[in-house]
């Protein structure tokens, strides 16, 4: 039983089900969702050769850049590297707008 535990555990880790062009479209969405919803979201670009498979999905770098929308308090561009699940669920997407870069 102890190695049919360990089998699946392995399993999922590896998840080869879960191909990196899925993963991709999972964040491209995301991002897509993101900028519907907040007008005021900085620009985010996704580096699509960051890709990596890891133990139980991707990971894949996105930067912001809040210069493009606001020039005067927007903060240079920064990077964040975001966790797609195997389950098609992201933890670390950096969701910076302007009201939240401005320093009062």
């Amino acid at each position: 039983m102890k190695y049919l535990i360990l089998l699946a555990i392995l399993v999922l880790g590896w998840c080869p089900w879960f191909k990196a062009d899925e993963a991709m479209q999972i964040v491209d969405t995301r991002i897509a969702e993101l900028q519907v919803q907040h007008a005021d979201l900085c620009a985010m670009n996704v580096f699509k050769d960051t890709i990596k498979k890891v133990p139980f999905g991707y990971t894949e770098e996105v930067s912001y850049d809040c210069r493009v929308t606001d020039s005067i308090y927007g903060v240079p561009e920064s990077h964040n590297i975001v966790f797609i699940t195997f389950f098609k669920g992201l933890v670390g997407m950096p969701e910076k707008t302007i009201s939240n870069t401005v320093f009062h």
